[in-house]
């Protein structure tokens, strides 16, 4: 699918691994990621702050001060860390979250403030040194180009489904590359992963990791040549379309052999 997208510059894309949680501890989220990291082979990871959508309430009291050290000190500087607070934080609260999250040199924060405050977004990202990303949740080309246009986020973050697919999303990744500012891809679900691989595997301007939905590699066998996952790397699809195979006839023999 990259061929007919675009020129293909790259055939495996390195991946973060992402805890969804906050029902959990500082302390028991550190042993879920652990878990997360040591079944994915990943390098990098991301975890939730905040309280999603909460106005600067946490999920649970103290939780994000306490989780952010916990997990640069559990995993040294070996892996690479990112945070998502999924608009949690007004500018003021998101600054200091972010400061901490400067400590531990964290990749990025995604999603500060609400996603359509964009001159929120702004200010903690003219503030930090941390490169703030955002986009996820955006189905409006105009706010894209506002984003790109005023350097409102770092790290440009269209979602393949939620923004209306590869060519839209494609589109925003060229205004971006021409503002010299980096794409990552959110995945929202499903055979997401596999559209994020093509659409990744056609543009230059890629951050330092796409996200991983742990699970995934079930599906590696789909596909000519197999999806592989390998030292927190993805393979692209090479096949025609989007790489799949013989469905039916895999489908078939998963039910003869019981």
């Amino acid at each position: 699918m990259g061929v007919l997208l675009g020129n293909i510059v790259r055939a495996e894309v390195p991946f973060y691994v992402a805890s969804g949680r906050r029902d959990t501890t500082p302390e028991q989220e550190v042993e879920y990621l652990q878990k997360l990291v040591t079944q994915s082979g990943a390098r990098a990871l991301k975890f939730r702050v905040g309280g999603r959508m909460s106005r600067n309430a946490d999920a649970m009291p103290g939780r994000t001060e306490k989780l952010i050290p916990l997990v640069r000190k559990t995993f040294g500087g070996a892996i690479d860390i990112h945070a998502d607070s999924n608009s949690s934080y007004d500018p003021p609260k998101a600054i200091e979250v972010g400061r901490l999250l400067e400590e531990i040199k964290a990749v990025y924060f995604e999603e500060p403030c609400p996603f359509d405050h964009l001159e929120d977004t702004k200010k903690v990202a003219d503030t930090l040194t941390i490169p703030v990303a955002g986009g996820e949740q955006e189905y409006s080309d105009w706010r894209f180009r506002w984003m790109i246009a005023n350097q409102g986020v770092d790290i440009v973050q269209p979602d393949l489904y939620y923004y209306g697919g590869m060519v839209r999303s494609i589109r925003v990744a060229r205004m971006a590359e021409a503002a010299k500012m980096p794409v990552t891809v959110h995945i929202s679900g499903g055979f997401g992963f596999v559209y994020m691989l093509h659409f990744t595997s056609c543009i230059s301007n890629t951050g330092r990791y796409q996200e991983y939905k742990l699970g995934t590699e079930a599906y590696g066998k789909w596909f000519d040549p197999p999806i592989t996952v390998k030292d927190g790397k993805m393979t692209v699809p090479s096949g025609p379309g989007v790489g799949i195979r013989d469905i039916k006839g895999l489908l078939q023999g998963a039910v003869e052999a019981g």
